[in-house]
This record gives structure tokens, C-alpha cells and sequence, in this order.
């Protein structure tokens, strides 16, 4: 089993955590990632939900494990370019010119964020002062450009009346994406106590279609939110204008009233949801494996066998299979481990 490798695509907290896992049992791989850096999208994460540990030090301690190993091989900034099976392996060929033989393949490749211009009607990209929720997170870092303070694009004023409209890009069949993003309201809510915490005086109100926290400590979460102030009015959002000033006029309908409601605020968050990764596509081909109506990467048998593919010896992890918060993207990451180590053992019986 030494003598076999796996490659690890993305090098996000799921394939770090697969890599050391793996570690453990003594099977050499390679990380490949396409940015400068380890970590994926939790570098950008500050506190993390539901328990509000430091994403960064979560990232920290994985990139610092992964790089101690002498059987762990990074390589980042390179994509796959070419995919060939040769019995019992796969030779591949990356951007970067290198090559890999690998007796098994980890798809980790995790997710991108809803581009939130495809929805107009929320004048982002226009509005100065409506920005999503990956830009808010930016705010409430102390390490970020602001060092934790809420301050206005437009004039860099503090930011006192918040509201954050949740589903944008998800549940939404008009652009494509009927699906639940699934860790969204949690994350929002997150943001919100967190601007609380912040700054007891500045007002957060939450627009939602309906609050679906699952987890342990996740519904805990979001009832705190509400101990501490931060309102929610359940109702689609219909239009966000810009007034001279730069303040925000939010237009809904509090669909449990039956009438509707607006409001100004001096900044807008777009909680976005999630989609396939951009190279899910060339994936899908390169190893023949299928992907689902809605773009993500489809198990072999999702009850049985969640993380094994149709094609033999290619395994998926996190949330390359749909959205989930990042505590499941770490037990994937394990988890996965343990399948991929069954199938070597297997083929090296052989």
C-alpha cells in the first residue's frame, strides 16, 4: 500500500483533511490546487458557525499538518489538463507540465459562490452599498481592510441600519437554481449576531423565505440571534433602489402578515448561495463521472457508497456533492479517507 498514491483535486479543508487522514494510514498523495494557497473559502471566514471558532486557525492548523508530512506532496496554482486510465491507475497531466500516476482520485474541488449581478433586481454591481455576504464576512474580519468595522462603500460612514436578504441564488427557479444552499441562513445569522456583538445599537434585519438551521447548535444559534435583537421579516424581497444619499430602500411582502413592507438601510448584504465549481464540467468528462440536475457531482449510491463514483478508483468529497457546512466537509474529508483506503487495500489484493 506504500508504494500507492492518491491525488487529492482541491485544497480546500475537506482535501486537507482527506490528505491527513490518509497520512495516517500510510498512503502517499498529492494535493492539487488551483490558487497560491491552501485552505479554500474558510480562509475568508473570521468565525465560523455555530460555534464561532476562528476559521482561519481551523485552516491554519490543517495547512501546517499537511505541510509537516514528508508522504504529502503540494502542488497549487495548476489545474488537470489530461486524464489517462492505464490499468489500475490514472496518469495525468497537469497545466503546470507536471505528471502524476495515481491509483485513486478524490474529487474535492469544492464550490463558487452565486454570482449576484444575474439577479438585478438587488442592484448589486450598481449600488455601492449592497454587497454580498463573502464582502460583509471582509467587514467583520479584524484582520480584514476595515479591521472589523461596518463602514459604507460609498463614503466609508458607519454603517448603523443593516438588513441581509437571504436566498439570493438559491430557490430560485427563474435563474436556474431551484436548490436549498443549505448553510446560508446559519451563515447569515452567524453575520448578524456578529454585527450584534459588534455594536448592540446598530440594527440587523434579516429577509428570509423560510429559516432552516439543521445542525447541532445551529437552531440554538439562531435563537439567540433574535434574544439579541436581530429581527427577521419572512418575505421575499422584491427590489432594492438606491436613494440620493446612498442609502438602501429594501421593497418586500411579509408574506406572514399578508401586506407589504419596506425599509432604508445604510448597507445591504446579499447572503448568496452556492454552485457547482467552475471546472465541474471539464471534470465530469475527464473522469467520466455524472453530475445532477443541479450541476454537483452524483455518488455512485449516495446511501451506501457516498463517496464512490461510476468510474472506478474516483471518489467525492465535501461539497462537490452539494452544499454543506464546513464541520461535514471535515468529517467528509475522513470519511473519504476510509473509502479510498478500503479500495487499495482491495486492488492491492488483487
Amino acid at each position: 500500500m506504500s508504494q500507492q498514491r492518491v491525488l487529492i483535486v482541491g485544497g480546500g479543508v475537506t482535501g486537507l483533511r482527506a490528505a491527513l487522514t490518509l497520512d495516517d494510514f500510510g498512503i502517499k498523495t498529492t494535493i492539487l490546487e488551483k490558487t497560491s494557497q491552501l485552505g479554500g473559502k474558510v480562509t475568508g471566514y473570521s468565525k465560523v458557525f455555530p460555534d464561532f471558532r476562528d476559521g482561519k486557525k481551523i485552516v491554519c492548523d490543517l495547512v501546517d499538518a499537511v505541510s509537516n508530512s514528508a508522504g504529502i506532496e503540494i502542488i497549487t496554482e495548476s489545474t488537470i489538463n489530461d486524464v489517462q486510465k492505464r490499468s489500475g491507475h490514472y496518469a495525468m497531466t497537469f497545466t503546470n507540465d507536471d505528471v502524476v500516476d495515481a491509483s485513486a482520485v478524490i474529487l474535492a474541488c469544492g464550490f463558487e459562490t452565486f454570482d449576484a449581478t444575474k439577479q438585478g433586481e438587488y442592484g448589486y454591481g450598481v449600488y455601492p452599498n449592497v454587497i454580498t455576504s463573502v464582502e460583509l464576512e471582509n467587514f467583520l474580519d479584524h484582520q480584514g481592510p476595515t479591521k472589523g468595522k461596518l463602514l459604507r462603500p460609498i463614503d466609508g460612514n458607519p454603517a448603523k441600519r443593516i438588513a441581509i436578504i437571504f436566498c439570493v441564488g438559491s430557490r430560485n427557479k427563474r435563474i436556474g437554481n431551484p436548490y436549498c444552499s443549505r448553510i446560508c441562513c446559519s451563515y447569515s445569522t452567524k453575520q448578524a449576531i456578529e454585527i450584534k456583538e459588534l455594536d448592540t445599537e446598530t440594527s440587523v434585519t434579516c429577509f428570509y423565505m423560510d429559516i432552516r438551521t439543521y445542525g447541532r447548535g445551529f437552531e440554538e444559534m439562531y435563537q439567540y440571534a433574535q434574544d439579541i435583537g436581530v429581527k427577521y421579516i419572512r418575505g421575499r424581497v422584491s427590489e432594492c433602489s438606491s436613494l440620493p444619499n446612498g442609502d438602501i430602500q429594501v421593497r418586500a411582502e411579509n408574506t406572514l402578515l399578508g401586506r407589504p413592507v419596506q425599509g432604508t438601510f445604510d448597507l445591504v448584504s446579499l447572503s448568496v448561495g452556492m454552485t457547482p465549481c467552475k471546472d465541474a464540467g471539464k471534470i465530469s468528462q475527464l473522469f467520466e463521472i455524472k453530475q445532477g440536475h443541479d450541476g454537483f457531482f452524483v455518488a455512485a449510491d449516495e446511501d451506501i457508497h457516498p463517496h464512490s463514483t461510476t468510474a472506478e478508483g474516483v471518489f467525492i468529497a465535501g461539497s462537490v456533492t452539494g452544499l454543506k457546512p464546513i464541520r461535514d466537509c471535515l468529517l467528509d474529508g475522513a470519511s473519504v479517507a476510509g473509502e479510498v483506503a478500503s479500495y487499495l487495500r482491495k486492488l492491492n489484493n488483487k
